[in-house]
Order: structure tokens, then sequence, then C-alpha cells
């Protein structure tokens, strides 16, 4: 294939790259991260296959040296030392289909960037790249207004448009991206036509990004703009146009802010659930969010590992091992510190966070150090507003495929934008390379080995994980759809030890609980899935024997299927890796008492309690195991602290009261859930049940009958019934 030909499947592969953000695979599961993932690992993995063939041949395709090239080349090698020393390497490497990250996904990235700093040679070719991409936001824009009309459903629920991307805060920082691309082409276009369109698009992401009330972007890009105007005031001659716009920009920007901050307390903005967002910003809403949480614990995970941390996914130890249990109103599980500075403090200790700074500190000397005048001084305004917008961003959230796209694209931008400086060892280094790529005779064997190599990465990387994926999603559908399949479909995505066999584990895990309580599987299959799914955990605890969440799901698993004693093993040794977690505490209490363990369960009921008393389900479990005790006056006081309906609905009341064999108090819960819920029949079924325990036959009948009169259709069961209990049997 000619060096042309192979430049034009590389232009069109990065050409179609900025269209990856739209795609939403239903295929799949998570479909708003696989799918996309995916198609850019893949396109990637093609061009620069092509690529490495391109620059083999021809020298001038061939990277330069810049200070980000090195800082970027840096960070991917102390992330890789830190994923490999990691406490999870393989999911260091891999990642899982929820977030689709890991270091493999940073080696695409790297490989990205090589790529466009390399191909991409002239301002035309750029500006028609980023163009594009901003070609890509408009349609993203498009499919938002039709959200925000209702034509087409918001993914998150809610009134937070999240576009393709399935995430309101995913989407505002595309936005945010997309505005000053937007700029830039403003200021390297010089027709008006062109210019207007822009504008126009531009003002579209502006309106898109308002209706996602992402306060991070939406604060950053004024921040950015506030950053890019004062630049420009700065760096602009007395008298120059630009100083005056850059001043007027300011001046508008303090008198918006001013107009806000005056208004926030009248009903228009109290009343608009945008604006509302920005309005309730204060210290008291802080401390409700996880954030409020989860930072001190990043923090005390990166005291505890400081030079190289986690490895990529470890925040999940961190998590566990810190949990704080006031945060039990909060999601169970925290994958990442909700700050890109605390999640790459974790994933690399100071090292891996120093390399990922040293990016933007090259991004930096660039726009105020060197002599570099392929970029103009606007467009070093617009890109310092940009990277100041995003740190900003990301101080609140991490990144995912789509802000990576991007941000990889503009510090490629500024690479490619770099002036030639001589490197005295880089040059040694390309001397080297040179001469094994000059030799005729050694390049048809390199370029057949990067063919061999690419076709088993697109298996490895693309074709096996994904096909894992759809294997999952199947089983996943027959569990929503309540119906059973074979062993073999449960037993597809946990074959080997691929990127999805942990959350293959966790999902068909729970879906083997749900086919055993089924009447419709037949014992073998339920045993067959118990043996899989058992051998699945094992394989699982041994790579990852410290991770506290798969020994509760082990547990959960073992539980519910009457194992009690197998199943308090796995709960006391994750109960290690996170001893302020409650819900490993509630696990303890229930199957201590199903193993006749009162004791125990009593002690683990009273430590729950004692991590967090206001929490409500800990004063319940406490009050319950305390009754199962026999300590009727301590558990009454406990339970005086929780709702009534809480006591009256849940079972697990009702079922300590049966163990311990008080029918009269059973009776008169359940004839309080009539009261209360007087429309549920399915009270009055246990009511006839408890009857019956206490050998009260025509209270019994005479709940039957009332049940005939409220439901017909009950008749023929419910005259059966009563025929049986006539009989003397209980039916």
């Amino acid at each position: 294939m000619a060096n042309n030909q192979i430049k034009y499947i590389i232009l069109a592969g990065l050409f179609a790259i900025p269209f990856v953000p739209l795609i939403v695979s239903s295929s799949l599961f998570f479909p708003f991260i696989t799918g996309k993932a995916f198609v850019f690992r893949i396109i990637v993995e093609i061009i620069f296959a092509c690529y490495l063939v391109l620059a083999i041949r021809d020298e001038s395709y061939r990277p330069k040296f810049s200070w980000i090239l090195g800082t970027l080349v840096t960070f991917l090698v102390v992330m890789g030392v830190a994923d490999f020393f990691g406490e999870n390497p393989f999911k260091s490497f891999w990642s899982n289909y929820e977030r689709m990250e890991g270091y493999i996904t940073l080696l695409h990235l790297g490989a990205y960037f090589l790529v466009m700093g390399s191909i991409l040679k002239t301002q035309e070719i750029w500006n028609k790249l980023l163009a594009t991409s901003l070609g890509a936001s408009t349609i993203m824009a498009i499919y938002s207004f039709l959200q925000i009309a209702g034509k087409i459903n918001i993914n998150q629920g809610g009134v937070r448009v999240d576009g393709t991307l399935g995430n309101a805060s995913y989407l505002g920082i595309y936005m945010v991206f997309h505005v000053f691309i937007a700029a830039l082409l403003f200021v390297r276009f010089r027709a008006n036509w062109q210019r207007v369109l822009i504008g126009i698009v531009a003002l579209m992401d502006l309106v898109v990004l308002y209706y996602t009330a992402t306060r991070g972007a939406i604060l950053g890009l004024i921040g950015g703009a506030f950053i890019t105007f004062v630049f420009l005031a700065l760096k602009s001659e007395k008298g120059d146009r630009i100083k005056k716009i850059a001043s007027v920009g300011l001046l508008g920007l303090v008198i918006f802010a001013g107009l806000f901050f005056a208004l926030k307390n009248t009903s228009f903005v109290k009343t608009n659930s945008v604006l509302s967002r920005f309005s309730s910003l204060s210290l008291s809403e802080i401390k409700t969010q996880g954030r409020y949480f989860v930072w001190p614990m990043a923090w005390k995970g990166f005291i505890e590992k400081p030079i190289l941390g986690w490895g990529q996914e470890g925040f999940n130890f961190v998590f566990n091992k810190y949990y704080d249990p006031r945060m039990y109103n909060q999601e169970l599980w925290f994958d990442r510190a909700h700050s890109t500075p605390l999640d790459w403090l974790i994933a690399g200790g100071a090292l891996g966070f120093l390399s990922y700074a040293s990016i933007f500190f090259a991004l930096l000397f660039y726009i105020f150090k060197s002599k570099n005048e392929n970029l103009s001084k606007n467009e070093k305004a617009i890109i310092l507003g940009l990277i100041s917008a995003y740190i900003f961003n990301n101080l609140f959230v991490f990144d995912q495929i789509s802000s990576y796209i991007l941000f990889f694209t503009i510090i490629a931008y500024v690479h490619a934008h770099t002036p030639e400086a001589p490197m005295s060892w880089w040059d040694k280094v390309s001397v080297k390379i040179r001469k094994v790529f000059e030799d005729e005779k050694s390049r048809p064997i390199i370029e057949a080995i990067i063919l061999i190599l690419t076709i088993a990465i697109v298996y490895f990387v693309i074709y096996t994980p994904r096909q894992q994926n759809k294997n999952l999603l199947e089983v996943l559908k027959l569990n929503n759809e309540g119906k059973i399949g074979t062993i073999e479909m449960y037993a597809k995505p946990l074959s080997g030890y691929g990127m999805g066999f942990s959350e293959s584990l966790e999902h068909v895990s729970q879906t083997a609980i749900g086919v055993a309580s089924s009447p419709d599987a037949s014992p073998e299959l339920k045993q067959k899935l118990f043996d899989t799914v058992d051998k699945a955990f094992v394989k699982q605890l041994e790579r990852v024997p410290n991770d506290a969440r798969y020994r509760l799901f082990y547990g959960l698993f073992l539980s519910r299927f009457g194992w009690y004693g197998r199943a308090l093993v796995q709960l006391k040794e994750a109960q290690k890796f996170s001893p302020n977690k409650q819900q490993i505490y509630f696990e303890i209490v229930t199957n201590s008492l199903l193993d006749r363990k009162t004791t125990e369960a009593l002690q683990s009921a009273k430590t729950v309690y004692d991590l967090e008393p206001s929490y409500e389900e800990s004063k319940f479990i406490y009050g319950i195991t305390l009754l199962a005790s026999g300590n009727k006056s301590l558990s009454a006081e406990i339970l005086k602290g929780v709702p009534e309906s809480k006591i009256i609905f849940d079972d697990r009341y009702l079922n300590v009261l049966l163990a311990l064999n008080q029918y009269q108090e059973i009776i008169n819960i359940v004839k309080r859930r009539i009261e209360l819920d007087p429309k549920n029949l399915q009270h009055r079924i246990t009511l006839t049940a408890a009857y019956l325990q206490t050998n009260r036959r025509p209270e019994a009948i005479q709940v039957l009958e009332e049940i005939i009169k409220l439901d017909p259709s009950f008749k023929e069961k419910g005259e059966y019934y009563i025929k049986e209990i006539q009989a003397g049997k209980n039916p």
C-alpha cells in the first residue's frame, strides 16, 4: 500500500473520532460508555498501526520532541509502574465496563496523541479537524434540544439534559470544550459566513451547557473566559482593539456575577431548575454530598501510599478501608473520589499526580515562556482559558472517554504547533532508530510484525471483552424478563478471566439468587448454577483476596442459598477490609441469627449501631436482634427511634416474632398493616396464617370471607381454603 493511501486511512480515522461521543450501543452493557470506548480503541489501533508503517517509511512523519510529549511519556511510564504495583494490577490495566478506563485507555490516548501530533502538520488540516469536532457538537446539541423539548428521554432522568453521553456532567464539559474550540476557529477563520456559523454553533452549545445545570462546567467556563480576557488585556498593546474587547468582556462578566448575587434569593432564581442549583450553593449543602465524606477518605488513602498510590481503579480499596459510616444515605460504593487531582493521587501517588500535572505545566510553558510564534496571542489566550475551565471542572468530577478525547486533541494541537527545538539526546535516539528502519530487508518484516500485533490487539482488546459484555447483557435481559436460561448461558460471561469477569460475577450471582427462588427452575439447574458461581467467586478472591466488595457479594450469594456458616466466613473477612461499612454488619447479623449464633449477632448489631446511632436501619437491626436475644425492654427503647411504618411493614420484624412464637404480637402487627394499607390483600392472608398458628379457626375463616368480598377472583381459592380449615387442616 502506498504512503498516500496509508495517510488517508489515518486521516479518515482521526476525522471519525470526533463523532465517537455520539455513539450509544444499546446492544452492550453500559451502552453510553462501552460502545464509545470500543470504537475509539479500534480506530486508534488501526491508525496507530498505519502510522507506525508510515513513520518507518517516511522520516518526516516521525515524532518531534516537545515538553508536552516528554511529560506525557513520563506520565504513561509512571502510571504503568503504579498500576503494576497497585492493589489490583489486572483491573488497573483493564478497568471495567462501567468506566472503560484503566491503563489500556491511557495507552490508546497516548497513541492517539502521537498520531495527531505527527500527522496533522498544517494549520489548514487542524482547522478542518476542529471544525469537524464542532460539527459533531452541533449534532449533540440538536439531540439535546430534542431532550429539552421532551421528544427524547433524558437518559439519567430529571430535567438535566445528558445528550448521548448519559450523564449531564459529561455533557457539560463536552460543551465547554466546544465553546472554546469555536472561539479558536473564530479567530482562525476570516470569512464572515464562517464566523456567523461558528457563532451560531457556539450559542447552541452554550444553551445546552446551561440546561445540563452542571455547576463545575458552567463556573469553569465563566472562570476560563475571565482568564482569557485577563491574558488578552495584559498581553495586548495599549489602544489595541483586542485589549478593548477583553476589557469589555471582563466588565461584562463582573456585571453578570454581580446581578446573579443580587437576584439569587428572588423567586425567579429559586424556582428555576438550573439557576436554583447555583443559588443553593453553601457549606451546609456541601455537607450533604458524597464528596464531603469521600475527599477525606481519598486523602487518607494517599497518606497511606504516597509514592505510587494504589493503581488505577484502586479507589475502591480506599473507600472500603476508610469508609465513613455517616454517609449511610449516600451511594453504597464509590469507585472514584469525584475529583481528578485526588483520583490521580490515589491511582499514582505523588509521582503519578506530579507527572499528570507536568502535562499542564508544559502547556503553560508554551503559552507563557516559549517563543512560540506558531500560536497567536489570541489562540494562547483561548487555550489558557480552556485549560483553566477544564481544571476547575475536574476539581469536582473525573474524566471519561469523551473528555479524554477532547483534552488529548487540544494538547496534540499545542504540541503540533510547538517550535522545533534542537535536542542532542533526542537526535541521537532518532539516528539509531533511523538505522534500523532504513534497512530495506528489515522493513517488510517489521511491517508484518506490526500487522500481526495489531490483529492480536484487536482480538484481545476489542473482540474478547466485547463478546463477554454481550454475553452478560443476555443474562441481564433474561433476568429482567423473568425468564430462566440454560446453564451454558449463565456460564458464558464467567468463562476465562477477562476484563468483564468481575462485573459479570456480580450480576450473574444476583441472577443466580433469583433463579434459586424460582419454581420454574429445575433443582439440577439451581445446583449447577450454584457450583458455577461458587467457583467463579473462589477464582475472583484468589486474585483479589482483600476486596471487601466481592467478599460481601460472595457472602450474600452463599447466604441466599442457605450456606450461613460459609457466608459468615466471607462476611467477617469483608469486615476486616471495611471495618465501618454497615451493610456488611447487617449481613453478619442476619446470617448469625439464621445460623443460631444469637450472641455473635447481638455483638455485631451493637457494633453497627454504635458506628452511627442516627442511622435508622442500624437502630432497627439492633432493636430486632435485642428482641431475638430476649432483651425486650432495651429492644423497645431502641425501636422507639424507628418510625412505626418501618416496624409494621418490615417482614424481618415479623420473622423475629415468628421465631419467638409470639403469634399474638404478629396478629397485632398484621392488623395494624391492614389499617394502614387496607387495599393490600396479602396482609389479610398473612393474618389468616397467624390465626391458624394459634388455632383460631373461626377468625381465620372470617378473614378469608372478607378477602373474597374484596376480590371476587379469589373466591374459588378462598372457598377451598375455608373447606380445608373447617376440616381441621392448615392449607
